[in-house]
Formats: structure tokens, sequence, C-alpha cells
């Protein structure tokens, strides 16, 4: 056969449409999987969702897929669920993604409640500090007067869209979100937290207590296990500044700008009566794990252990300052202590032996007061014993004692040492009680 032009061409066309059918055709026509045990189609509100998706070109930074090995695809939190062939059995044009700029999104239906999207839409630095993603402000369909979605518009759909994404686990952990949402409401009672109240209207003790029923008896009344040292209470103001100031505000009031599209409101730290029904074991248990129903998320795959103890510790600060105090100043006796808060951070692990050989002078201070502004004083605490629970570094018992002085290092009085954490003093036991 006498090769020509014609004849290249022509063979070179049969070699494409021959990889084309044997990558896609065969496999389209050999692979079929099963719907896997999450698969479900999309309602009408969820497709007409996924076309708000699409359109918006969320699918340039998102992926809806996890390999094995994408450990911390959701933004640095564990992956919930390596995909499946057959979670994609109901979609048509599969919205795997190319690159994993923001966190994957197969998981993230019923992560957060519907009130969080509308916020996060509006200005992803509200919920997400550090995102770069682009505000969708424009996309209509929120009731402001009525704190609601307005169902049928974009807005709406694409909120119903991201829900469904998990599928059948989705609508679990979404059903899950609505409950519990219903049941902070409801424990409201038109006190603080309430959508529109001013931040002085103080909490109803049915939301408190309310509260303390969602945390294990094992945590209600569990102590810090970091020493509020000036150091810790210096990291905690960090971590709060970047990550917390959108939902709970520059001020610690609950009145971040997040706040004007949530329900219920971000807890109002500022109001001394919700800090002393609150335990730093609860703290813990809302930190780790979050408060399904509001906006708060689990910050348990974000923060470390000490880096929750060392908010916790910050929080206690608010009524009496803390934002607003230098963080070279910051001390122990700006603490909001009484009822369940406090009275004192255990010392680490390292040192217990030392304090329980030879205790510190407590440190004479007033016994908690409410002040003009709200704020209480660190009162003398006993020796007690403080558990950190399980979730949060061990299970171990550690003896308690008064809060040590705040002391710049250097200036330590005669006959102390400097703790691990800087600000942390610990007397220096003689040679005769060394063992």
């Amino acid at each position: 056969m006498k090769m020509t032009f014609g004849t290249i061409v022509g063979g070179a066309i049969m070699i494409v449409v021959t990889a084309i059918f044997m990558t896609l055709g065969l496999s389209a026509l050999t692979f079929t999987p099963a719907p896997s045990d999450i698969a479900r189609p999309l309602s009408e509100a969820e497709e007409k969702g996924r076309g708000v998706y699409i359109g918006n070109g969320c699918v340039y930074c998102h992926t809806q897929y996890v390999r094995p090995q994408d450990w911390n695809a959701a933004g640095g939190g564990k992956a919930a669920r390596v995909a499946q062939a057959g979670d994609y059995v109901f979609q048509k044009t599969m919205l795997l993604g190319t690159e994993r700029t923001g966190p994957d999104l197969s998981q993230e239906g019923g992560v957060h409640p519907d009130d969080w999207h509308y916020a996060h839409f509006q200005n992803p630095r509200y919920t997400s500090p550090n995102s770069i993603m682009p505000q969708f402000s424009y996309i209509e369909g929120y009731d402001k007067a009525n704190n609601k979605l307005i169902p049928g518009t974009d807005l709406a759909n694409l909120i119903s869209y991201v829900q469904s994404l998990g599928q059948k686990n989705s609508d679990e952990r979404t059903k899950v979100q609505r409950s519990e949402k219903q049941g902070l409401v409801d424990s409201l009672d038109g006190g603080q937290g309430t959508p529109g109240l001013d931040a002085n209207v103080p909490y109803k003790d049915k939301h408190l207590q309310y509260l303390r029923t969602l945390v294990p008896d094992t945590w209600k009344n569990t102590r810090s296990a970091m020493p509020p040292s000036n150091r810790s209470l210096a990291h905690g103001k960090q971590i709060y500044v970047v990550n917390c100031i959108g939902c709970h505000g520059e001020n610690g009031d609950g009145n971040g700008p997040a706040a004007q599209y949530l329900n219920p409101r971000p807890f109002n730290f500022k109001d001394v009566n919700a800090q002393q029904t609150h335990s730093e074991g609860q703290y813990y248990h809302f930190l780790l794990f979050g408060l399904p129903g509001s906006a708060m998320p689990a910050w348990g795959d974000y923060l470390t252990v000490n880096d929750i103890w060392d908010v916790i510790n910050f929080v206690r600060t608010i009524p009496n300052g803390g934002l607003q105090t230098v963080d070279s100043q910051l001390n122990a006796r700006q603490q909001v202590t009484g009822g369940v808060a406090g009275p004192a951070p255990a010392p680490f692990d390292s040192n217990a032996e030392q304090w329980t050989i030879l205790p510190p002078s407590p440190t004479p201070v007033q016994s908690p007061q409410a002040s003009p502004t709200g704020g209480n004083q660190r009162s003398q605490s006993s020796q007690n014993t403080t558990a950190t629970p399980q979730g949060g570094g061990g299970n171990s018992i550690r003896p308690t004692g008064p809060v040590p002085n705040v002391t710049a290092p250097g200036q330590e009085p005669s006959g102390t040492t400097r703790a691990n954490t800087p600000g942390a003093l610990i007397p220096t036991p003689s040679p005769a009680t060394i063992r």
C-alpha cells in the first residue's frame, strides 16, 4: 500500500479514536459500580444549588474526592471518609475538582448549621478568619428581618446542595444540627443569645443549665490543666484574636460580624454569671467537639491540647479587660472565679512532686465579688485535684495549688525557680527534700 498524506492522517485519527475508546468508552461499558451505602439522588432544590455551585466557580478551589492519603483534606481537619466509586452513581459530570485551594467538601454536609453557611457566604472571614475565599454576598435569598433563608432562592438552593455533600451521611448530620438547634433556641427563652438583644441582657438560667446537660458528668467540674501564667494567657489571647473574633467579637460579648446571621448568637464571655456556670471542663468539651446546633465548630483537629487550655485560661479574663490588656500585663488575677470557675489550675506534671513537697505560699486576694463592670477577682484556693478529661491529653490526676505569682523572667524571688511555662514560679526544694 502506497503511503500518502491521506493514509497518514487516517491512521492517526484511528489511533486517537481507539485510544479514547479504550480509556473512556470501554470503561463506561464495563465499569458499572453499584451505589455505595451513602449514595442517593439529589433533590430538585439540591440540583439547582449544584448549578449555582458550578456557575460561581466553586469547583475550581474545592474538591469532592478524598483519596486514602488525604488525611487532612478537610482544610486541616481529618478527612471524614475516603471516596468510593459507588458514591458518584447518581451524579452526572462528577465535580471531583483538580486543585484543593480550599478544603475538600465531599463530606461537608451537616458539619455546620445553615446559618453558619449564610454567614460564610456573606464573608468567609466571618467564620474562617484565614480563608482566602471571595465573598458571595451578591447571591440573594436571606430574609434579614426574620433571620431566615427564603426557600427557592439561589442562596437557599446553594446551601441545600452544600448540606447534601456526604449524601446519606450528611442527612444524618444535618438532622442532628437542626434538632440540636431547636433545643438551644428553645432554652434561650428570650434571654441573652436571642438575635437582636443587647449584650447587657443576662442569660436565662434555663439556657445555662441546658448547656450543662450537653456535657458528660465527668467534664462538668473539671479544672484547667494549664497554669494561667502570662505565657498561657498571652498565647490564649492570640488564638482568640486569630480564630474567634468573627463570631464572639473584639470585646468578647458575642457580637462579632457573623453574629447578625446566627441563631443562637455566639456566647457572651463578658457575662460573669455565665462564666461562673461553665467549668473549664465544659469549655474544653465545647472547644474540642463543638456545639451542634450552633455555629461553634469542633476545634479538636486544629488546636493542640495546650492551645485549648490556654484559650480557656484567657477567656476567663475577658470580663476583667483581658482583650484590652497589653499582652505582657495579662495575669491570673484578671480571671473570673466562683461557681464552677476555677479556683486554681493544676501545675505541670513534671513539677507535681515539688508542688506536693513544698507548696507555695498562698497569695492573699479578695473573695469573688462582682465589680461595677461585672468582673470578679481571684480568690485564695485550697488544695484540690484536677482530672484532664479524655480526649484532652489523658485522664491523669494532678495536685493543684494556689495561683503562682506572675513575674518577669530574671525577677524571681529567692527560694523559687521558673517552671516550664514562662511566668509560672515553683518553689525551689532544699537538698534535704529532693528524693
